[in-house]
């Protein structure tokens, strides 16, 4: 099985952002840079928009799951991680493709 080519999105400092399914219909966002990893489940309602977010507006998308981010008890805040790109308008084609697929959710 083939991997889906990966967007590498330029960031301001050297920090990795993901998202994994932890069971039981269940989602993280993981963030990590430097010394700390930090762990934060997403609701459902706030993967459907990462994952339509991610189809329309990749950019849009990982700002979107550093704002669920929380920084409390470390040296770091939102403020501090950004990435840089900008995102283009999606076209007709992405936002009708981005409708099929969420009708199959």
């Amino acid at each position: 099985m083939r991997k889906k080519p990966q967007t590498i999105l330029e960031t301001n400092k050297p920090f990795t952002l993901h998202v994994f399914y932890s069971g039981y219909g269940a989602y993280e966002a993981v963030f990590s840079y430097k010394e700390i990893s930090l762990f934060q489940p997403l609701s459902d309602q706030q993967h459907r928009e990462y994952r339509k977010l991610c189809y329309l507006r990749p950019v849009e998308a990982k700002n979107y799951l550093l704002d669920l981010i929380c920084f409390e008890h470390t040296p770091y805040q939102r403020k501090d991680f950004e990435f840089l790109c900008k995102d283009e308008a999606p076209t007709k084609e992405m936002t009708a493709l981005w409708h099929e697929i969420e009708k199959g959710l």
